[in-house]
């Protein structure tokens, strides 16, 4: 063989070898496109999976609310209705003099007890709620709450037009209620401020009073804490970011961001 034909030779065989390793080092390439196309599905179909089991899960108790609101209007509230006239009825034919303030008092008791879980009934139970959107909602709670003239509740919106699903709506207006009624009960505030700022990125909400605020880290008392991790609760459902900031003397700000993705599901 001569030398020209050697280093024919040595040119073949070393295009043999770039074709053979490029040959290899495509199909890796390949194999790891495939790989990672793959496993963006399987993280795909597992967050749908996941997004499915939240929807679930928040129809579920939106339903057992629903169902319990009609159990008290329909079975408690009877009760407590009978209960009253007797009370009344026991009064007003004078048997015992002596106890028939009592009496009226019991009767009165019991009225209250009724406009409270017949209150109750509708806030689980409201078909109106249902067919208005969040920001009249939450309008309809600043009106109710300015006309006592115990504190001064504004609500503001970039975008009043945007609309959520029921679940998603119900239980921003449960979180919202929490937080004034914790406000009135607890802070001694004279305002509070509700906004909502919607966007392609989603829903961000900032609820702040001006009361005497409180320490986060400190254990919570029996009546309110039961409110706030109700509110944290409802948030993580939604798949919320969630903040509460606070501090004696400075008051509380309520911030939680709804991504998009999370709004359209929901």
């Amino acid at each position: 063989m001569g030398e020209t034909e050697l280093k024919i030779f040595v040119v073949i065989i070393n295009l043999i070898l770039l074709v053979f390793i490029g040959g290899i080092i495509i199909f890796f390439l390949k194999y790891q496109q495939r790989k990672l196309i793959s496993e963006k599905e399987k993280a795909l179909l597992n967050q749908q999976h996941a997004q499915e089991m939240l929807h679930a899960r928040l129809e579920v108790q939106q339903q057992t609310m629903q169902d319990i609101g009609r159990e008290i209007h329909d079975n408690v509230g009877q009760l407590l209705t009978v209960a009253s006239i007797s009370a009344y009825q026991v009064a007003y034919d004078d048997v015992c003099p002596a106890v028939n303030d009592r009496i009226s008092g019991v009767g009165q008791l019991i009225d209250r007890c009724l406009s409270e879980l017949r209150s109750l009934s509708r806030n689980l139970t409201d078909e109106v709620a249902e067919m208005a959107d969040l920001v009249s909602l939450i309008e309809g709670e600043c009106e109710r709450i300015n006309e006592l003239h115990v504190c001064l509740i504004s609500c503001t919106c970039n975008d009043a037009g945007f609309t959520l699903s029921n679940v998603t709506k119900n239980f921003i207006h449960r979180i919202v209620q929490e937080f004034i009624q914790n406000s009135l009960k607890h802070a001694e505030c004279a305002n509070i401020n509700i906004e909502f700022t919607y966007g392609n990125e989603g829903l961000r909400t900032r609820i702040r009073d001006d009361g005497k605020g409180f320490d986060v880290e400190a254990p919570a008392s029996a009546d309110s804490g039961i409110g706030l991790v109700n509110m944290r609760k409802r948030a993580e459902l939604m798949g919320a970011e969630y903040a509460m900031q606070s501090a004696p003397g400075q008051g509380t700000t309520l911030e939680m961001f709804i991504p998009a993705s999370q709004l359209k599901f929901n």
